[in-house]
């Protein structure tokens, strides 16, 4: 028996607000009595640095040879302690507050992106059947998921997990189809849905052969994960009996890299196949393994193409403008990349990084698009890349801009279903 459910990972591009003045200032005169004579003044000053928050990142001094040990050592602390809230609050789903007794749908659907920063499309005003009922919500810092399913239930639509932009896209909902909210696991902003079961068995032997779950895994977009890990020792299965069913490890772990364009990504998970009395899987549990990006940091770069092996560091990116060299026609810009502690990050087959933005700046402020970019070399943490540019006039006119997450986290979720009926 196979159950189909169509669902959708909308993206939410997280904003950092602008700090004000007075803060930086605060900033400044606490990084200052990291320093001081009295050992509770240092101690005091490091744990408000931390209180203040993860928008005190930027505004923290780059380690230096003219600071004291001690004050290093400290900054090192709070910087840790910052990136590790950073880390939390970017895996806390976007939340509605809304209440309306009765408002169009497509009123509440802007609302909730306006609250959000999610996008919706409505699939349907493409075959010319869209219709905008009234529906009745009542939010209170609902997460993102939970709301959509509430409105898209009343209006008898569903999502669907694999358009071609980052968006949540409507469609109507299939005749007999299971509700959302029925099937999925939601765990901060990610759904976690079980789609179908398939089991093989061979003719002579009955209890041998292979069942896999099919799963759909969906994002809020303010994610954009870079990949997801499952690690199938992390999957436990009980049935009916109360037997655990075996889960085959040999795989090891099943490694899926993300394009930067999706919301959401299919996983299939072996099981050795159950005896023919199971009827059903009463409860599964997992933990899957996100890398998750942090904020866009913008790295900017002048004196073109005199400038030479120049660097820029934020947090644990720091971005190398190597040299400017002219290629007949072309403009070649080479620039590395490295990250302290990229983990997996820029393991070969994640290829997010090739899609950050790199482009020129005129001094008119408009932008010169690359014409495309080759690879020169990848390690573990380190990438270097060549961008190409036709321009009409002189190169030392513009600025070169790339962009990128300057801190990439691990980050676990954990997700649960129950009573899965086997085929």
């Amino acid at each position: 028996m196979t159950g189909i459910l169509l669902i959708v990972g909308c993206l939410f591009v997280g904003q950092t607000e602008s700090t004000p003045a007075d803060h930086g200032t605060e900033v400044r005169r606490l990084v200052r009595q990291l320093d001081a004579p009295q050992l509770d003044a240092r101690n005091a000053a490091e744990a408000k640095l931390i209180e203040l928050g993860p928008e005190t990142l930027p505004l923290l001094p780059s380690p230096d040879s003219q600071q004291s040990a001690e004050v290093r050592q400290r900054l090192g602390r709070v910087r840790r302690a910052l990136e590790q809230k950073l880390a939390a609050a970017a895996v806390e789903p976007s939340r509605v507050t809304l209440h309306e007794k009765q408002a169009k749908l497509s009123r509440v659907l802007k609302e909730i992106e306006r609250q959000t920063g999610n996008r919706i499309i409505d699939s349907r005003e493409q075959f010319g059947r869209a219709s905008d009922p009234e529906v009745a919500v009542d939010f209170n810092k609902t997460p993102f998921w939970r709301a959509m399913d509430r409105v898209l239930d009343e209006a008898g639509l569903t999502v669907y997990p694999f358009g071609s932009e980052r968006a949540v896209y409507l469609a109507d909902c299939p005749e007999g189809a299971v509700p959302m909210t029925r099937a999925c696991c939601q765990t901060g902003p990610f759904l976690f849905v079980p789609v179908e079961l398939t089991a093989k068995r061979l003719v002579n032997a009955a209890n041998e052969g292979t069942l896999h779950l099919g799963m759909v895994v969906a994002w809020e977009p303010r994610l954009a994960p870079i990949g997801l890990t499952q690690r199938l020792t992390e999957i436990q299965a009980i049935d009916e009996n109360g037997a655990a069913l075996d889960v085959d490890v040999r795989l090891g772990a099943l490694e899926v890299p993300v394009n930067p364009t999706a919301t959401a990504v299919k996983l299939s998970i072996p099981f050795a196949v159950p005896p023919r009395d199971v009827q059903k899987i009463v409860r599964l549990t997992g933990t899957l393994d996100a890398l998750v990006p942090g904020p866009i940091e913008t790295f900017r770069f002048t004196g073109l193409p005199a400038a030479k092996d120049v660097s820029r560091r934020v947090a644990n990116a720091t971005v190398t403008l190597q040299g400017m060299r002219k290629n007949d026609d072309i403009w070649e810009i080479e620039v590395r990349v490295r990250f302290e502690e990229a983990g997996d990050a820029l393991a070969s087959h994640r290829g997010w990084i090739f899609s950050n933005e790199a482009y020129l700046e005129g001094p008119d402020g408009k932008r010169v698009e690359n014409e495309g970019f080759e690879t020169k070399m990848q390690t573990e943490n380190e990438v270097g890349v060549a961008y190409l540019f036709y321009l009409e006039d002189s190169p030392a006119k513009y600025t070169f801009v790339y962009k990128t997450p300057a801190r990439i986290f691990t980050t676990r979720f954990k997700y649960e279903f129950q009573d899965l009926e086997l085929p």
